[in-house]
């Protein structure tokens, strides 16, 4: 197909990344939890990354003993039960428990653990819950995830090119915003929205999910209408897993131009939006992001930065 030569996809490859989706909705049943963690606080660590995500190393209680999570802004913070074996820094919590939903839409529920100190880099957090899923699928691989709950205590600057992460209390400890455009973004109680104007001027909030890999992700009676003025739809079949199980599922696929704040994507340098029968959300996720030099995340004076650099011109999805 000339079209599907020209925007650089490779099957196999996006096939990983628009089905791998791990995100959870939801919160325990108290509210109450309070995390403490230094006032003032700057740090650099460096991480991975993989085909579902950004992976960092945590280091948990007294021993410090190191956990491989992913970072994940669109999710509770959870670990399986490897993590909760034989840890005497983790203790289950005797009144809290959670009840919330995976990405696919199935319920799971369970307990709610504390971890009495945990250190991302130099930064130590105490009193921090964890909800407890199994996640047999992934076993012996990542641990869980660092999500929201953590992430909402700064502001994040995610270094693509260099693979670091800074994590700050304040915006004058960023390095690089002179070089950054504002991104229309509104922060709710559930998420991250980004305001997206899409051919014939359609616009749409999709939820900010760097827990999601994919570029971008909608459900599919929202994305008939998209498909109305003949662009070609591809059909990709791949096995999807999230923390409540495996599913089997076609994924379709277009190229759509759009403008998201001062960007702009038209014609074959347009962006990929995918639909299929489990989706729940619209959501722009790490496929997209990866494009830039870096992405900042402000949760102190909500905003959301990209920078003006451009990583590649096309949309390549590896």
């Amino acid at each position: 197909m000339h079209c599907q030569n020209q925007i650089h996809i490779k099957k196999t490859d996006y096939l990983l990344r628009i089905c791998v989706i791990c995100t959870l909705f939801g919160c325990a049943s108290d509210k109450s939890i309070t995390i403490t963690w230094p006032e003032h606080f700057n740090i650099q660590i460096p991480f991975q990354s993989d085909s579902k995500g950004i992976i960092i190393s945590t280091f948990w209680g007294v021993n410090k003993k190191e956990y491989k999570l992913y970072l994940d802004n669109h999710s509770p913070s959870w670990v399986n039960d490897a993590v909760l074996k034989n840890n005497p820094s983790v203790l289950r919590s005797n009144n809290l428990l959670y009840k919330t939903t995976t990405a696919d839409g199935k319920n799971i529920h369970g307990d709610v653990y504390m971890c009495d100190k945990i250190n991302i880099g130099e930064l130590s957090f105490k009193n921090v819950a964890f909800y407890n899923i199994s996640n047999e699928a992934n076993t012996g691989k990542i641990d869980g995830v660092i999500g929201e709950n953590i992430m909402n205590l700064g502001i994040w600057k995610i270094d693509f090119s260099n693979n670091m992460i800074t994590f700050a209390s304040s915006m004058d400890s960023i390095q690089g915003l002179q070089d950054t455009e504002p991104v229309p973004a509104t922060f709710t109680d559930k998420a991250i929205e980004i305001e997206v104007t899409l051919s014939k001027s359609i616009k749409k909030k999709f939820g900010l999910d760097i827990g999601y890999n994919g570029c971008m992700i909608i459900p599919a009676n929202e994305f008939v209408p998209l498909t109305a003025s003949g662009k070609q739809v591809f059909k990709m079949t791949k096995k999807v897993s999230t923390p409540a199980g495996a599913d089997t599922i076609e994924n379709s696929v277009i190229i759509d131009s759009m403008w998201i704040g001062n960007y702009y994507w038209g014609g074959l340098s347009g962006e990929c939006i995918a639909t299929n029968t489990i989706v729940k959300e619209k959501l722009i996720g790490m496929g997209f992001f990866k494009q830039f030099a870096f992405l900042v995340i402000d949760y102190r004076n909500k905003a959301v930065y990209l920078s003006r650099l451009r990583r590649i011109e096309i949309p390549v999805l590896e």
